[in-house]
C-alpha cells in the first residue's frame, strides 16, 4: 500500500509540474519537435502538437495514469535496493537513502512522460525545469512518507 501512495503522489506532482511548464498550443500550429534526441535525420522537423495538450482536463489524468505506472516501478526498485543493502531499513540512513533514490527516480521519470504525452507542447528546458520541481517536491514527500510508513 505505501508503494501505491508514493507512486500516486509522485505521479500527481509530475503531472502538475509538466502542465505548469507546458505551453498551450492550438492544434493548427506547427512547432519544433521535442529535443530529446538532438541528432538524427528529422531533428529540425516540424509537426503539430498533440491535440490533448490543449485540454488540461483530459491531459492531467492521462499524465497521472502514465506516470503512476513508471513511478511505481522505480519506487519498488528503490525500496528493493534499500532493503538489500541496509541491514535495518528502519534506520535513518536507510530512510534517507530511499528518499534520495525515490525522488531522483521520480525526476528521471518526468522526461519520458513529457516526451510521450506532451511532445512538442513543452520545450526540453521546460521538461528539465519540471524534473527539478518534481525532485524537490517528491524528496520532501518521500521523507514525510518514510517517517510515517517506513521503507516499503
Amino acid at each position: 500500500m505505501p508503494v501505491v501512495l508514493f507512486a500516486l503522489t509522485a505521479a500527481a506532482v509530475i503531472a502538475w509540474a509538466l502542465r505548469d511548464h507546458a505551453r498551450f498550443l492550438p492544434t493548427g500550429a506547427f512547432v519544433p519537435r521535442h529535443a530529446l534526441a538532438t541528432v538524427g535525420h528529422h531533428q529540425n522537423g516540424y509537426l503539430p502538437p498533440p491535440p490533448v495538450t490543449g485540454s488540461a482536463v483530459v491531459n492531467y489524468p492521462g499524465l497521472v495514469i502514465l506516470a503512476v505506472h513508471l513511478t511505481a516501478v522505480v519506487i519498488l526498485g528503490a525500496a528493493w535496493i534499500v532493503r538489500r543493502y541496509f541491514r535495518s531499513p528502519d534506520r535513518l540512513s536507510a530512510r534517507f537513502s530511499f528518499a534520495v533514490m525515490g525522488s531522483v527516480a521520480s525526476a528521471a521519470v518526468t522526461v519520458p512522460v513529457a516526451a510521450l504525452t506532451l511532445g512538442n507542447a513543452i520545450l526540453f528546458t521546460g521538461t528539465v525545469a519540471a524534473a527539478m520541481t518534481v525532485l524537490q517536491y517528491t524528496f520532501v514527500l518521500v521523507v514525510a512518507g518514510t517517517a510515517l510508513f517506513g521503507v516499503p
